[in-house]
């Protein structure tokens, strides 16, 4: 009885103690989830808080910035000046701002106009029309500003009226060129440009450039076969720029010795240096009474050669260092010495390569071996860079180092395979590593050596050039073959030729021409002709005319060419231009009758037909609409579509072929038309009698 009590009070205790821990545990997850729920509801009140705090600081912020926009309308972007054709719509815009955002109202001539009305504006002086004043109102709420003016003024563009001619000027004298413009140039315009052979010409002390409301002028103060070419001059417009171009002939001025040459032209110096400098030239075109034996060149006026040059290259030697120096050429044939050439720009002498020049002793040289050679090194690379028929220019390298002295030259030659040596400079100072030999023989082979010398002695010479001798005498090019003459205009004539076989050294052509059976030769062109085609003006009409042509090169002018056949100045025969102002005339639903202006230029002959084109609109493909030429200036265009828009372009034609086509016309609506055709009366009578209707 006992144990079964002490086993039922431990079970009870065991019940009790599993009992007590049970509601422990349950009270203890009871506290934690009530815990969990508090953290949950402070963290939901604080992001509210936060939400409601940026909202307000939100509403806030827009009513500080609506406050600070509180301001009267303004025009950022006000309307502009247009000028428009008569007829064309006008769109007009501008962007407004404020705030409140303001209501904008449209004004012509203090008459309010809605946005889906129009003012038709008129103007009694010109098809281009004046639009009245505008002005734009704005009203935000109780507020009003006025916006600024806007004026569509008149303001056509200048065109090209009268312009300049082929021009002749003689040699010396001054040449005015000048263009007329239909209208006052408008600001964008004023620099009307001038151009000869597609080089701009600017103010200078020879050229005088003026521009004014309507007129533009160049004006060359000396002309000088230099000036001879095509001028062009250049006029900006609203679509790109328009231009015109003619040819300025320089004749010849007269001779300086009866029977004398005229004179050459683009006298050219390169190859700079202390005591040296290249000359070259061009060949005159006229002779004289005997062909151009050869050329003498002064600089100064001083005479540089003392033998007659042949060629037109001369290398001129003697001149005093940092000097400036000019120079021409003159022909001389047996009559005597021609007019001199244009004189070339002020030529300044001097050490070309002196700012690249390293001076004193090279620093790896020791202090013994700069005192041991005070007397300069040889020079190297001694050879010809020049060989004609009657000198050759030697050419070297100054020594490496130099040193700081100033450095000349000696320049001996020898017969080639000997070892005899002269002395080629003679009593001349050499400064430049540059040096012309003359006076050498014919066919024989020479060496040269050059030494270098200084203010403490001469060094030993160089290493001998390779022999050289005397070129033979450049041959002067052949003529032109195949010249032939073509009908342009009723006072030029298009002269063509082929080049030469052999075209190396070519410079261009000299032209001639006379009337046929008279042997009266005259000059075309005094400055070389580049092209195998050039336009000869100033021929009488209806005189028939020969030419011929030479070759130009630096050895001279070729013989003349064989004569062209001879051929009668008059119009040749051209296509036409093309016509314009096409217009519609009457369409039936499916068919359009065309009319149109015959062409400005009829090309020499009648025009014989025209041709048309069609496209829709919308396509870019033309399509033929006629395969025989319509004779008249009207046409019925058949099979179109009632609705569709089309577009027409016309051709007219003549016994020389197919011209240009028009530009195109404006899209026309097929459209059977309703209302009575242009022009279309009827006749009533209401009483007859004797004398009367």
């Amino acid at each position: 009885m006992l144990l079964t009590l002490v086993f039922f009070f431990n079970f009870l205790r065991e019940i009790l103690q599993e009992t007590m821990s049970a509601d422990e545990e349950h009270h203890r997850e009871s506290w934690t989830m009530f815990g969990n729920e508090v953290e949950k509801v402070e963290l939901d009140v604080i992001r509210n808080q936060q939400m409601l705090r940026t909202r307000v600081d939100k509403m806030d912020l827009r009513r500080k910035v609506f406050r600070l926009s509180q301001r009267s309308p303004d025009f950022p972007v006000p309307l502009r000046a247009h000028m428009v054709w008569e007829g064309m719509t006008v769109k007009l815009s501008c962007t407004v701002q404020g705030c409140p955002p303001p209501k904008v109202t449209c004004v012509e001539r203090q008459v309010g106009i809605g946005p889906h009305q129009t003012s038709a504006p008129t103007s009694p002086k010109s098809p281009i029309c004046l639009i009245s004043s505008y002005l734009i109102h704005t009203f935000p709420l109780k507020s009003e500003c006025l916006s600024s003016l806007l004026a569509l003024e008149l303001q056509p563009e200048a065109q090209f009226d009268s312009t300049f001619s082929p021009t002749w000027a003689k040699e010396g004298t001054s040449f005015t060129l000048q263009c007329t413009f239909t209208n006052p140039l408008l600001p964008f315009q004023q620099d009307v440009s001038w151009f000869r052979d597609g080089v701009q010409l600017h103010q200078s002390s020879s050229t005088d450039i003026t521009t004014c409301d309507n007129k533009a002028t160049i004006t060359i103060g000396t002309a000088h076969k230099e000036y001879e070419g095509f001028y062009t001059a250049k006029l900006r417009t609203r679509d790109g720029v328009q231009e015109h171009k003619s040819f300025v002939y320089i004749k010849d001025a007269s001779a300086a010795a009866l029977g004398g040459p005229a004179s050459p032209l683009a006298v050219q110096v390169s190859d700079v240096n202390r005591d040296y400098i290249f000359l070259t030239w061009q060949p005159p075109s006229a002779d004289g009474a005997s062909p151009v034996e050869g050329y003498i060149g002064q600089d100064e006026w001083v005479r540089c050669n003392v033998h007659i040059q042949k060629a037109c290259h001369f290398p001129v030697f003697g001149l005093k260092d940092r000097t400036l120096y000019r120079f021409r050429v003159r022909a001389v044939n047996q009559a005597g010495a021609g007019r001199p050439s244009k004189a070339t720009e002020d030529v300044l002498t001097g050490d070309p390569l002196e700012h690249t020049r390293t001076t004193g002793m090279l620093s790896t040289l020791s202090t013994f071996e700069i005192s041991d050679r005070l007397v300069p090194l040889p020079p190297t690379d001694v050879h010809a860079c020049e060989v004609s028929d009657s000198y050759v220019v030697l050419r070297w390298t100054e020594p490496e180092p130099r040193g700081r002295e100033p450095l000349t030259f000696y320049v001996e030659q020898s017969l080639a395979g000997q070892t005899s040596w002269g002395l080629a400079s003679m009593d001349v100072v050499v400064s430049s590593p540059r040096f012309p030999v003359f006076g050498l023989v014919k066919e024989k082979q020479y060496c040269f050596r050059v030494r270098s010398v200084n203010k403490y002695g001469v060094s030993d010479p160089s290493e001998p050039s390779a022999p050289v001798s005397l070129a033979k005498p450049q041959a002067v090019p052949a003529p032109p073959p195949s010249v032939m003459a073509v009908r342009d205009t009723d006072t030029s004539v298009l002269l063509q030729w082929e080049e030469p076989t052999d075209k190396n050294g070519i410079l261009g052509y000299y032209l001639y021409y006379s009337e046929a059976g008279k042997q009266d030769w005259k000059t075309v062109n005094n400055k070389p002709v580049v092209k195998t085609r050039f336009t000869v003006h100033g021929l009488k009409t209806r005189r028939e005319y020969v030419f011929r042509v030479k070759s130009v090169s630096r050895a001279g002018n070729s013989r003349y060419s064989d004569e062209s056949r001879p051929i009668m100045v008059k119009s040749a025969i051209n296509v036409p231009s093309a016509p314009s102002a096409i217009s519609l005339l009457l369409c039936s639903g499916s068919e359009m009758v065309l009319g149109w202006r015959a062409p400005s230029c009829h090309g020499g002959s009648p025009v014989q037909g025209y041709y048309l084109d069609q496209r829709e609109k919308g396509t870019e493909t033309w399509r033929e609409v006629n395969v025989k030429p319509a004779k008249k200036r009207q046409f019925k265009v058949s099979n179109l579509i009632c609705g569709h828009f089309y577009h027409f372009r016309v051709f007219a034609a003549n016994l020389a072929g197919v011209g240009k086509p028009s530009d195109a016309s404006e899209a026309f609506l097929c459209e059977k038309w309703t209302m009575p055709q242009p022009g279309e009366k009827r006749l009533f009578g209401a009483a007859v009698g004797r004398s009367a209707v």
